[in-house]
């Protein structure tokens, strides 16, 4: 009985534990949020908080005594979640196949599609897995493969999901009211000399965002260098578009022809703006997949200001995800680094342990 009575004990401070970190991180994220919310420690916190309050909300259901509650609840996590991870792989297989046949092979093109195969050879492999049980049993060599892959396919899961929940998370948060400079991030051009339909997107939610700005003080910045097959810049080609096609005057625009970069849109940009009136803020325009990786450049220069997307082709949002993540994943490798060390010590402990 006695014994009894401390697996009950420990499994209620188990329970309070989780309800605890859930709480913290909960708390993390909001203050995070309301200090900056374009800092890369969001998304971690946003995924990390997510996943606790799961199990915060499946140890209330056993707590209370609701099993047909908690097992339905753990029969999401552990059955339809994997369902709809390889369906989603299935889905990124065809909308792969669709972005070629619309945009043309391109390495870019081609990741939606390499990233569907990768979900679904992950899921064979597990089958073969489970399969052929004992002769990977008896080869160390083929199951520190098997954990190293398992561990890669976790780690950058979730990392994907908590940026891509981040990042449309972001699209919806409150902007400012008042800002000096509105910045048209370039894109590539049509011909070498004309506005692209997606950067024409950019141009016009830009305008709409001047429209509704109080201050008519405003100037927009036009960002982009040319590029070695574009007979103009990107800068030159929005300035012509917004001459052309809309009432502004020429004096509200102001081209930055220099970047050939994300990164260095925002850096040139901000030093031009940074020229006509100390201290500025700053409403950098590009597309919605991209707002917040750009607000993480824009973090890291310092610049004060906010991101706003305008809408993307539904059949390119994946494809395009996928490049934003990958880019957020160089930009912070070392601690994707890190996160492979409790793996390595995993598998030395199993060597030699």
């Amino acid at each position: 009985m006695l014994k009894f009575d401390k697996i009950v004990q420990v499994s209620f401070l188990g329970g309070q534990l989780v309800y605890l970190v859930t709480l913290f991180l909960f708390l993390a994220l909001l203050f995070s949020i309301w200090k900056d919310n374009r800092s890369v420690l969001n998304p971690i916190l946003l995924i990390s908080f997510l996943i606790m309050s799961y199990f915060s909300v499946g140890s209330f259901f056993y707590e209370r005594g609701f099993g047909v509650a908690h097992d339905i609840l753990f029969g999401l996590g552990f059955i339809i979640l994997p369902l709809i991870v390889f369906f989603s792989g299935i889905f990124l297989i065809y909308n792969g196949i669709i972005l070629l046949k619309k945009e043309g092979k391109s390495k870019a093109n081609l990741l939606s599609l390499l990233a569907g195969f990768g979900v679904v050879g992950f899921f064979l492999l597990i089958y073969i897995r489970i399969q052929y049980y004992q002769f990977f049993i008896n080869s160390k060599l083929l199951n520190v493969l098997i954990v190293s892959i398992s561990w890669s396919f976790l780690i950058f899961g979730v990392a994907f999901l908590g940026f891509m929940l981040y990042s449309m998370l972001y699209l919806f948060m409150p902007k400012g009211k008042q800002y000096d400079f509105i910045i048209i991030h370039g894109a590539g051009l049509l011909g070498g000399e004309r506005v692209s339909p997606l950067l024409e997107k950019r141009i016009l939610k830009a305008i709409e965002a001047y429209n509704v700005l109080d201050d008519k003080n405003v100037k927009l910045i036009v960002s982009g260098g040319q590029g070695p097959d574009e007979k103009i810049s990107e800068a030159k080609a929005m300035a012509d578009y917004i001459k052309n096609n809309t009432p502004l005057s020429n004096e509200a625009v102001l081209l930055e022809d220099k970047s050939t970069t994300t990164y260095e849109n925002l850096l040139f940009a901000k030093a031009l703006g940074e020229t006509l009136k100390p201290h500025p803020r700053f409403l950098f325009v590009t597309n919605d997949y991209h707002v917040f990786r750009t607000s993480m450049f824009a973090k890291k220069i310092k610049m004060a200001g906010d991101g706003l997307g305008c809408k993307t082709a539904s059949y390119y949002i994946p494809s395009a995800f996928i490049r934003e993540f990958i880019a957020g994943v160089v930009y912070l490798k070392w601690l994707f680094v890190a996160l492979y060390v409790p793996l390595v010590l995993l598998l030395l402990y199993s060597y030699f342990g």
